[in-house]
């Protein structure tokens, strides 16, 4: 009939009065199927593009978290599944006959073009991983338009690392301050078991977004302090590899890592010795309830035993309590070390009385008639002969030290537990004197571990160390001296300061400090340049323009700080770096677990003999008398 149209096949679309007929449906259909897939990517394009560069300047950018990656892919999933259910059902319809007309099609998808368009919110978390991405790759190639971007970009990125491997390890860290402040209850502490053995008290901090080429970048590997999947510290098995100047300022965690090695070598079985100049009572409470936490036995500032060692030895730490030699004294400083020697011809001095006793009676000390009249020659008119003047010098020396001293004290040989602590105090002259010589002691008992050949694991671990070093020595030339002979005898040594000028006022004795072979360790400092020379540098394009291509117009290479200063500077709370034969690694220092608090019976401090203590006030009475 006319003006009618003509019967079509069963499912088949009629022709659309609109005009154009079924290609023009067809046509309507295929772009609404376009649209309603690409109407998705709106979002996520439009909040990278708002956001630019500048987003990548803060540290929160870069944090990476679990869920990212599978909101990333479960976003992508259900996004494509959306739409290929829309593609689907708009094929369905004009297979069936429902949608007849391009208008019948275009009402039909309006609400699923709104649906694919909010849609897109769920794509926004992969935008964000492919934008970090890409920011990297520009940031390694050094392709940030904006030299000032890029130096933020980058510190962002360090600061992120630092939040990350804080969280990993159950620590939280305010990432505009640098603050510890808080510990989630159940996160990592030291010491922690490492698969396979080891004991570690850091974890490594990683860039939380890194592109391939970063990935597959050659590094120097960090020796004995690393384990295999790189991402703890561990104490190194062997006593003899642990050897390590610390450095970082008050409150930066220091004694946190200290504490955390301690711990690590308690773990493994290692007698320790931990001399403590920061002198904080509290401080050596807490250490001890943190080993006696793991079955550790640990004595708190136990007598010392001052007597021990060779004739030599013994002769050496007596004199150390003299004056310093300024010309005007050698004579009396000669001969009082002259009637040591004498009196030590057989075996050494044991203590106070005996020492009082071979000054006095002579006779059956010395090798012969010349030694004998050498210590009972009279010096002076009242009669005095020069063995009693160099014990009345020698016990006026002594007397200040009394608390500390007990001639059946602790020694390096004898420790008074599985941890041995002393808190010194170096704003107490006589505290100072005494850290001075368990310093002089250390240095006898690595020789004569060396002389007898002893290689059983022993740690010592030493804190504000310079503190102790007396004016007639350099601390620079302590810590050398020590560190070199520690290896041989087997000793792991850990020495701490706060600060690079602290080992020395000599540059060429700092500088041998800083390199004598242990590893470096270090963190926040204000001072940070003597530091982190030894980390090394790298060759780095500066250039203007594009620097790739045919449109690098002029360019400057350079060689930059591997760790620039600044971000020791700013460095966190808990966060160092590692410094060894080359290698780098920065790390997160662990937290302990908090003991049970229970009350500590002071540990009883050492005396002298009561025949000794009435010579040395009698001493005193005699120099008041004088006065």
């Amino acid at each position: 009939m006319t003006g009618t149209t003509a019967p079509t096949q069963s499912g088949a679309p009629a022709a659309d009065p609109v005009g154009g007929g079924i290609e023009r449906l067809i046509a309507t259909a295929i772009a609404a199927a376009l649209i309603l897939a690409l109407l998705p990517l709106l979002i996520p394009v439009m909040t990278v593009r708002i956001a630019g560069e500048g987003v990548a300047t803060r540290a929160w950018f870069w944090i990476s978290a679990r869920w990212h990656l599978p909101a990333a892919l479960g976003g992508i999933a259900a996004v494509t599944a959306l739409v290929t259910i829309e593609v689907l059902l708009l094929a369905h319809g004009i297979q069936t006959g429902e949608l007849t007309t391009s208008w019948d099609t275009v009402q039909t998808v309006i609400p699923w073009l709104v649906v694919s368009l909010f849609a897109g919110v769920l794509l926004v978390p992969a935008a964000w991983l492919l934008r970090r991405r890409k920011i990297a790759g520009l940031v390694r190639a050094r392709q940030i338009s904006d030299v000032v971007n890029q130096t933020r970009i980058e510190t962002a990125r360090k600061v992120a690392a630092d939040a990350t491997a804080a969280r990993r390890i159950g620590v939280h860290l305010d990432t505009v301050t640098g603050k510890i402040t808080g510990i989630t209850p159940g996160g990592h502490t030291a010491p922690h078991p490492i698969p396979g053995g080891g004991s570690a008290f850091a974890v490594t901090v990683e860039q939380t977004v890194t592109t391939a080429a970063e990935r597959f970048r050659d590094r120097r590997a960090v020796r004995d302090w690393i384990d295999a999947p790189n991402r703890m510290l561990v104490l190194p098995g062997t006593s003899s590899s642990v050897r390590a100047l610390v450095i970082a300022e008050s409150g930066s965690g220091k004694t946190v890592l200290l504490n955390g090695m301690i711990l690590c070598a308690l773990a493994y079985g290692w007698p320790v010795f931990f001399l403590d100049a920061k002198g904080d009572p509290a401080d050596a409470t807490h250490l001890a309830a943190l080993a006696r936490s793991q079955g550790k036995s640990a004595g708190v500032a136990d007598g010392w035993n001052l007597f021990t060692g060779t004739t030599d030895q013994v002769t050496a730490k007596l004199m150390r309590l003299m004056p310093s030699p300024d010309g005007a004294n050698q004579h009396y400083l000669d001969e009082i070390r002259g009637v040591l020697q004498a009196v030590q011809d057989r075996t050494p001095v044991t203590g106070i009385a005996d020492l009082r006793d071979r000054l006095l009676n002579p006779g059956e000390h010395v090798r012969d008639q010349y030694d004998l009249r050498m210590v009972n020659n009279v010096v002076d008119r009242e009669g005095t002969t020069a063995g009693e003047r160099a014990l009345q010098a020698l016990l006026v020396a002594l007397r200040p030290l009394e608390p500390w001293l007990s001639e059946d004290g602790w020694t390096y040989d004898r420790p008074a537990g599985d941890i041995t602590i002393v808190p010194l105090s170096p704003v107490d002259d006589a505290q100072a004197r005494l850290g001075d010589l368990l310093l002089l002691d250390l240095r006898n008992f690595l020789a004569t571990r060396l002389r007898r050949g002893d290689k059983t694991p022993v740690l010592v671990v030493v804190d504000e160390f310079p503190q102790l070093v007396t004016d007639t020595s350099d601390p620079g030339d302590t810590a050398g001296s020590l560190f070199e002979t520690a290896r041989s005898a087997g000793v792991g040594l850990v020495l701490a300061t706060q600060s690079p000028a602290g080992l020395s006022n000599d540059e060429t004795r700092r500088r041998r400090a800083l390199t004598s072979g242990a590893a470096l360790i270090f963190g926040r400092s204000k001072d940070p340049e003597d530091v982190v020379q030894y980390a090394g540098t790298v060759m780095q394009m500066e250039a203007s323009g594009t620097a790739q291509g045919d449109e690098l117009r002029s360019a400057r290479a350079q060689h930059t700080w591997v760790i620039p200063p600044q971000d020791v500077r700013e460095a966190a709370d808990g966060a160092f770096w590692l410094v060894q034969a080359g290698a780098i690694a920065a790390f997160r220092a662990l937290p302990q677990a908090q003991p049970a608090p229970t009350p500590v019976e002071p540990a009883p401090v050492g005396h002298l003999d009561e025949d000794a203590a009435d010579e040395i006030t009698t001493v005193d009475q005699e120099e008041e008398g004088t006065a």
